[in-house]
């Protein structure tokens, strides 16, 4: 473990403060030794996997931080693979394709772990990590705990963990999958990718920054019709090639993000009446 460890280089933004404690396990039994000894000294917690929907804000953050990468290992047992928190998702997905095992082709493209996609249920148009989830391992405080999908509560880009309902760190995750032909599964994710990389910037950002509303337009087209793109503060500033991403080209200035952030929401509001709600997690 270590203390008021820099918190910028550990997000796709490159933002944010220092850590009070930063700590790397790499078993589940470390994890749970680390719940309990947080909730011992009246810590607040925050598990981070690859950082890529995540902002620290720039007075950092007194508690926790619990990096879940060196949580790694995979398994596969027919249609199922189990993978730990900490392993990519991508990596997964296509191990799957490679295989032959459909359902997570959408994911070959998306950055991120599994512990991460479970907690966010990660998700694109072609599908989301509920589709396929079987069951999730997890570390609490008081041991380790195995929980269905349903247990999870997960809806769209939330589940009962990111609203703190579930005190829990995803350690494992077994995704249920289905029977296809290498040649198809591969050819699919390879069409997803390059369609990915054709829509979406590259360069440091959270990826979206708003979920899509219920219904009607996505949040990319009504940020794009408020005249979102180009908005800058700062080394903040909106993507031209898609209005849901805010790149950062500055330092690891977080208050210029967040205040970009402010500044799209309240343009869509004004122009549509509809208040973006925010994918991207503000760790306070």
């Amino acid at each position: 473990m270590r203390e008021w460890v820099s918190l910028h280089r550990l997000t796709s933004l490159r933002v944010g403060g220092r850590a009070r404690f930063l700590a790397s396990p790499d078993s589940a039994d470390r994890v749970i030794a680390l719940l309990s000894w947080a909730k011992r000294e009246g810590l607040s917690r925050f598990v981070l996997g690859a950082g890529t929907n995540v902002i620290f804000p720039d007075p950092g953050y007194d508690g926790l931080v619990i990096d879940t990468r060196r949580l790694t290992g995979i398994r596969m047992s027919g249609t199922r693979i189990i993978a730990s928190a900490g392993e990519p998702l991508a990596r997964i997905a296509w191990l799957a394709a490679r295989a032959g095992l459909s359902g997570l082709e959408w994911a070959c493209g998306i950055p991120g772990t599994v512990g991460g996609a479970v907690a966010m249920n990660a998700g694109t148009r072609e599908g989301e990590t509920a589709d396929v989830l079987s069951s999730i391992e997890a570390a609490s405080p008081s041991g380790p705990i195995r929980l269905d999908p349903g247990e999870l509560r997960l809806g769209y880009r939330e589940s009962a963990i990111i609203k703190g309902d579930l005190p829990i760190v995803v350690t494992a995750a077994t995704f249920e999958l289905t029977r296809s032909e290498p040649h198809r599964t591969v050819e699919l994710a390879r069409r997803l990718i390059a369609e990915r990389r054709r829509k979406h910037p590259t360069g440091p950002s959270a990826g979206c920054a708003f979920k899509n509303p219920s219904e009607g337009p996505s949040a990319g087209e009504l940020l794009d019709r408020a005249g979102c793109k180009g908005m800058r503060v700062g080394g903040a500033y909106v993507s031209e090639l898609h209005a849901n991403f805010v790149m950062n080209e500055g330092e690891k200035n977080a208050s210029e993000v967040l205040e970009l952030l402010e500044s799209m929401q309240k343009r869509v509001k004004e122009a549509f009446g509809i208040d973006l709600e925010p994918e991207i997690i503000v760790c306070k």
